[in-house]
């Protein structure tokens, strides 16, 4: 670093050089065996079309049209927004207990609502700090 401590364009950290990506690697093996990635694609196709080979035919046809992602139904139950964490809770335990909400997703929905408490804690706490630290050096 420079005197003041910001670093300069003459200035930067050690780092360790990156290695060669995987597509770099792959292609540097498709050079060394003499061929293209053309001739590579060209390749797979072919073995693609071979009966006694599924593997290529499935890896291509993954590519061409890759399956959707499941995705989560929409759940319509009555969810105290305003509520205290706990009601909240209550309320996705009680959808649970009544089939409305799949138990992994309620466990999703209750995880996610302790990660908003702790949020606010930790946010809550940083600002009090703040406070006092202001207040032990004499800002208002």
């Amino acid at each position: 670093m420079s005197d003041d401590g910001k670093f300069t364009a003459d200035n930067q950290p050690k780092r360790k050089p990156r290695g060669k990506s995987e597509k770099t690697k792959f292609i540097d093996a498709l050079k060394r065996k003499a061929r293209t990635e053309d001739q590579f694609y060209e390749l797979c196709i072919e073995r693609a079309f071979d009966p006694d080979d599924n593997f290529a035919f499935k890896e291509i046809l993954a590519r061409l049209s890759p399956l959707s992602k499941a995705v989560a139904p929409t759940i319509e139950f009555d969810f105290p927004a305003g509520a205290k964490p706990y009601v909240q809770a209550q309320a996705i335990i009680k959808g649970i207990a009544e089939g409305i909400i799949p138990p992994d997703l309620g466990s999703k929905f209750i995880s996610s609502i302790k990660a908003m408490v702790d949020i606010e804690e930790n946010t809550d706490l940083k600002e009090r700090i703040e406070k006092l630290e202001a207040l032990l050096n004499g800002e208002s």
